[in-house]
């Protein structure tokens, strides 16, 4: 393994005490392996140092790299494209984030991110209560989570969009607060999502001072 080729990071997670390989399914078919900084490990496959294009087929391939990773180990999500010129590089930048990185941990450790879209049925323009709908949803879901965000509504049918942060043992729970939401409200339709890894909970570019990543 080369110590000056670059390195490309796709998440974050608690250090395995020893170098992991999860197959070679990074970009260009590399091993996507851990590094070792302190108690984290940075997941990562060797690569070219360069602007990653943000294209669909690039952008999936890290998702799915990451969601692999999370079947096994709670992560900490990384930006797309932070790729580093070489692995001492890489650990300057993990030295001037662990703080936040740690903080960061502590909150997402063990659990995932759920999303929930409920939107107005096509033939309706307006829902009697929507309003009270939304906080119906809001409600009795935040009782389910650790944490929530409310995300852009991006089109008028779109009466709630948002992200819950929920304990991995409570998934069963949120899903049975979802399915009785529904059945309240029989004439919404509702997107229910996830587990995804906590994209909405914590800070993607913890690795980079600057947007892209690119060191």
């Amino acid at each position: 393994m080369n110590e000056e080729s670059g390195r490309y990071v796709y998440c974050m997670i608690r250090s395995p005490g020893e170098k992991k390989s999860f197959g070679n399914i990074g970009f260009g078919g590399e091993e996507v392996y851990t590094l070792e900084y302190k108690d984290f490990a940075p997941v990562v496959s060797n690569a070219a140092v360069k602007k990653y294009d943000v294209g669909d087929e690039e952008v999936e391939l890290h998702r799915k790299v990451v969601e692999l990773v999370m079947r096994e180990h709670s992560v900490l999500p990384v930006a797309y494209g932070m790729v580093f010129k070489n692995k001492k590089l890489l650990m300057v930048a993990m030295s001037a984030g662990y703080k936040a990185m740690k903080k960061a941990m502590s909150e997402v450790d063990n659990r995932v991110e759920l999303g929930i879209k409920v939107f107005l049925p096509k033939e309706a323009l307006q829902l009697d209560g929507k309003e009270k709908c939304k906080s119906d949803f809001l409600e009795a879901l935040k009782k389910k989570a650790v944490q929530s965000k409310e995300l852009k509504l991006f089109s008028d049918r779109l009466v709630l969009n948002a992200s819950f942060l929920v304990d991995r043992d409570k998934i069963n729970d949120f899903s049975g607060e979802v399915e009785q939401l529904g059945n309240k409200y029989p004439d919404i339709k509702i997107q229910y999502s996830g587990p995804w890894p906590p994209y909405n909970f914590v800070d993607i570019q913890i690795l980079s001072r600057r947007k892209g990543g690119f060191r």
